[in-house]
């Protein structure tokens, strides 16, 4: 609880600060750099957790005392600010593993592809977003017990859902924001389907933002 409390106060005081050189209109800082992204700028984000346990880490003397959701694991999410308002962005995700223990050797492989619109709404630093995207995604493995092959069933899923959230700029175009989503989804492992309708990640999901 110390740690949640001495985190608070350090993200406060951040914000506190970056009040106090600001201009009125929040655009630009005392430096007179761009702090929201405007039409034609680009961005990479990804999951922030590593970011906030870092942090939790260090002034919690070594304890992990952040938890939070991955925004999508091992998924980079690009975009392209169409306007000063609106963007269009896109997921990426792939993974890999391959371990050997003994006589065991297991790999995987999945790959994940997504795309949608995404509209802000602020004043400053802070931004609410909204949006809707779709995507696509697929995995496959196999294990290897000596010469003996098991290959684990394929999967394939697909999605649709909209999003809302909020971002703050903790510098000139670096945003740390959170996301929550709603939607369908379909999947497919061998012959066995599955359909789901709702929120597809209760807890939220934390993500960092560099804008340029």
């Amino acid at each position: 609880m110390k740690n949640l409390f001495l985190t608070i106060a350090l993200v406060f005081g951040l914000m506190v600060a970056n009040a106090q050189v600001e201009t009125p209109a929040a655009c630009c800082n005392k430096n007179g750099k761009q702090i929201l992204p405007t039409a034609g700028d680009c961005s990479l984000g990804f999951d922030a957790t590593p970011v906030l346990n870092y942090f939790g880490n260090f002034l919690g003397n070594g304890e992990n005392s952040i938890n939070m959701a991955y925004q999508s694991a091992n998924t980079i999410t690009g975009s392209y600010m169409k306007t000063d308002t609106k963007a269009y962005r896109v997921k990426i995700g792939i993974g890999y593993t391959n371990t050997s223990e003994d006589s065991v050797k297991t790999n995987s492989t999945s790959v994940s592809l997504g795309a949608g619109v995404q509209n802000f709404r602020g004043h400053g630093r802070l931004q609410g977003f909204y949006g809707a995207e779709a995507g696509v995604g697929f995995s496959n493995g196999k294990t290897t017990v000596n010469s003996t092959e098991t290959k684990a069933p394929n999967a394939f899923g697909v999605n649709v859902r909209g999003f809302l959230g909020a971002q703050y700029y903790v510098a000139p175009r670096v945003a740390l924001g959170a996301e929550y989503g709603w939607g369908l989804s379909y999947g497919k492992v061998d012959k066995a389907t599955s359909l789901n309708l709702g929120v597809d990640n209760l807890d939220g999901s934390i993500f960092l933002s560099l804008y340029f």
